[in-house]
Order: C-alpha cells, then structure tokens, then sequence
C-alpha cells in the first residue's frame, strides 16, 4: 500500500527494502548462492555503488564460476576473509607469548641460581680462615666463572626476548595493516568507497548535528582511454601518481577517497567557497602533473567538481546527492569552477549510502 506523502525517511526505507528484494531476486536468476559475502557483493553492483566492480561482474562468463565471483569478493570485499587473517595471527601470537614467557621464566631461573651459588660462594669466604688464601682464591675464582656463566646466559635470554617481541610487534602490524586495507584503495592509498562510506556514518552517526563539514566530488574525464587491458599498467601509475598528488593537497584534518565514479570524495571540515574553489585549483594542476609524459603524449585533463555542504543535508545520502547533482551541472555547463549545490533545486529521493555504518 502506497504512503500518502511520505516522509524523505520512508522514502528512504521503501528504497532499501527495494533494493534488498532486488538483490535476493538477482541471486536467485543467477543461480548463486545468498551467502553474505555473495549478498554484499551484489548490493554493491546493483546498488552502483561501485561501477568498477559492476563492469568487471558484468564480463564474467555464464553460468559464473564461483572461483570468479570469489575472486571479485576478495578483491573489493576483503573484510570477509579477515577471519582466517585473525585466526591465524592470533595462533600465532600466542605460540609467541607462550615462548616469550617460557624464556623470561628461564631467565628468573637462571637468575635465582646464580644469587643462590653467589650467597653460598660469599658464606664460604666469610667462614674461610683468614690465612688460608688458597681456598678464598678458589672461591673468588668460583664467582668470576659463576658471574661469566650468568652473564652469557643473560644475553642470550635478552636476545631471544627481544626477538620474540619483533615477532610479536610484526604479528600486531600485519593485522593492523590487514584492517587498513579494508577501507582504502590500494593504487591510490586514498580511502575507498567503503572507508568513505565509514567516515559519513561517523559525521552523521554522532550526537550532535554535523556543522561545517562540506563534501567536494570529482570527476576526471580523462580515464576512459585508459581502460583497455594492455593499458592497466598505465592507468595504475597514473592512479598512484594521482593518489599522492591528492594527498599532498588535503589537509591532514581533511578526508579524501577514490571512489572510481566519481572519482575523488574529499570531506573537508569548512564551508568557506573561496578555500574550496582553492584545493579545487589544486587538485587541478596535480592532475595535470600526473598526467605529464615526455614518453608518449597524454590527454589534456578536464576536471569537473560539486560540493554540497552539511547546512543543507541532514542525512549522509543526501549530502551526497546534493555534491553529485552539482557535479552533474558542472559536467553539464563543462564548468572550470566548483559548482555549489543550492538548496532550491534539492528534493528528489536517493538510495541509502549507509550500509557500512557501524
């Protein structure tokens, strides 16, 4: 039954539940299994979310192997094979602790021994008659070897120690690098839709309205000759190249992504549209420098960008919306300028960008 004008929130749960119908119906046609790794998958390509992975689906023979679907899954969904990452890390840690432990309990061992035959070695001295410098010799002789014997055993101790601890430090860093890479794109080293997706959910998700937070899209309309096989090599130093030029111009308060299409997210903690108009600017001429080529001769590079502000959005999906139909009328009027979104032309519903909220 249809809702007699309906809220944006209804709106907003009619388009999920849609979507979720959508998916389980496009699974089943395919023949592939509803498993939650499979499920995510889809959302992602039916949703269009992520383009990239949509076209790369959509070139998979029929009926699809699920060797293929799996490797697609590995690739843009990481964070569902981090179970076995974990298990075996944590296998790991603890056969390290285990010996870490066993060489600091050898270590007390060797320790209480040695003060035990150095009190024994110091009683006899102290009971040796005066005169007799042969048995105090001895004794004395008795603790230098002792003391070299401890000494020796002491550093190895130290050195297997310390060794255990790299060990475990590297265990924590594979881990923690497995984590990183769940949310950031690993051409660019941006954030990746998914990390985007995360970083909303964290403006929005919080007790207090969002305030001062703008959203600046991008789109580069220079990539598409670049998407023949025999070219991915390029595309990918170009990306790496672009990556960093993008890092250099945020500010280190600030958030950017790649998100294939469009392709750069930056969340910027201002709304001043001079300072955007600026690292628009910027991020202009590092494109331009990371597509210079003395080799071979590169495309001239035409950027187009759209910002919406969080003074006009109350929710992530619609601050979205508002930067994307600003881009969309920058790549209209092919607008060297940002283009800014203006609350007049807003109303239209959207899709829920929230599913990674946490």
């Amino acid at each position: 039954m249809a809702i007699a004008n309906p809220s944006p929130k209804q709106l907003a749960q009619q388009s999920r539940k849609e979507l979720f119908y959508t998916v389980f119906a496009t699974l089943n046609r395919l023949e592939i299994d509803a498993s939650p790794v499979n499920y995510e998958l889809m959302y992602e390509i039916v949703s269009g979310n992520n383009p990239e992975l949509r076209e790369k689906f959509a070139r998979l023979g029929k009926p699809i192997a699920a060797e293929e679907l799996e490797a697609l899954a590995r690739a843009y969904l990481p964070h569902h094979f981090g179970k076995s990452i974990h298990d075996r890390s944590a296998d790991r840690l603890q056969s390290e602790l285990t010996t870490l432990k066993e060489s600091l309990l050898t270590g007390q061992n060797s320790l209480s021994n040695y003060t035990n035959m150095l009190g024994q070695a110091t009683g006899k001295i102290s009971s040796a008659d005066p005169r007799d410098m042969n048995a105090i010799r001895s004794q004395l002789q008795a603790i230098r070897h002792m003391t070299e014997v401890q000494h020796s055993a002491s550093t190895q101790i130290l050195d297997r120690v310390s060794n255990q601890i790299s060990a475990v430090a590297a265990i924590t860093s594979e881990v923690d690098e497995f984590e990183r890479t769940k949310f950031t794109h690993l051409v660019t080293n941006l954030a990746n839709r998914r990390g985007f997706n995360k970083k909303l959910a964290e403006i929005y998700g919080g007790e207090h309205y969002p305030d001062a937070v703008s959203l600046l899209l991008c789109n580069l309309l220079v990539l598409e000759p670049f998407e023949a096989k025999e070219l991915i090599k390029v595309k990918e130093a170009i990306l790496e190249r672009l990556g960093f030029a993008v890092a250099r111009v945020v500010q280190a308060t600030d958030f950017a992504a790649w998100l294939e299409r469009p392709q750069i997210g930056i969340l910027v903690w201002m709304t001043a549209e001079a300072e955007i108009q600026k690292m628009a600017d910027q991020i202009r001429k590092s494109a331009l420098a990371a597509f210079d080529s003395r080799q071979a001769k590169m495309p001239v590079v035409a950027a187009r960008f759209g910002c919406g502000t969080t003074y006009d959005a109350g929710t992530a999906s619609e601050l979205v919306g508002h930067a994307e139909k600003a881009l969309q009328t920058a790549t209209d009027t092919a607008s060297d300028k940002v283009v800014f979104f203006s609350a007049g032309g807003a109303g239209d519903a959207r899709k829920d960008w929230m599913l990674y909220r946490e």
